[in-house]
């Protein structure tokens, strides 16, 4: 496989395709979480505000669960987004020693705007491929994210 002249990085890095996916993953963090900084957030609250927004009212072990979250770092993300408006958390009326959390209105806004900002970002990131070759790739890395999570 030829590599294009104007990379930096020795061809027998570019030769490992965990290299590479590292390399893009790194670029694409960097990329993303300088755009969420321009919110004001990162990419934790992020994951907290889509999996809200995609799963509905989840308790606060449930969320820490299914983002692979410390439920001592989510007690601190939780108490930022509540901070700004975005989350609501209220007692479990089956067992008050545990927390229900819920995306505010003003969350659901807020996270309009950043899937805004990740669609572009995401044309950005993927412009040098073809529509068919972004359909392969998103295939590809959602058969290596399932091997991985066996």
């Amino acid at each position: 496989m030829s590599h294009d002249s104007s990379l930096r990085e020795p061809p027998e890095l570019l030769a490992s395709s965990c290299f590479l996916l590292a390399r893009i993953g790194a670029e694409s963090t960097r990329r993303f979480t300088r755009a969420l900084a321009d919110h004001g957030l990162r990419i934790s609250h992020y994951g907290v505000l889509m999996t809200l927004a995609s799963e509905g009212r989840l308790s606060q072990t449930a969320l820490g669960a299914r983002i692979g979250m410390d439920p001592r770092n989510l007690v601190g993300v939780l108490d930022f987004l509540g901070q700004q408006g975005l989350v609501n958390r209220d007692n479990d009326t089956s067992d008050r020693r545990r927390h229900g959390v819920r995306l505010t209105s003003r969350g659901t806004g807020m996270l309009a705007k950043l899937r805004r900002v990740g669609a572009a970002l995401e044309r950005e990131m993927l412009s040098p491929l073809d529509e068919s070759e972004v359909m392969n790739l998103h295939r590809l890395l959602m058969k290596l994210l399932v091997g991985v999570e066996d």
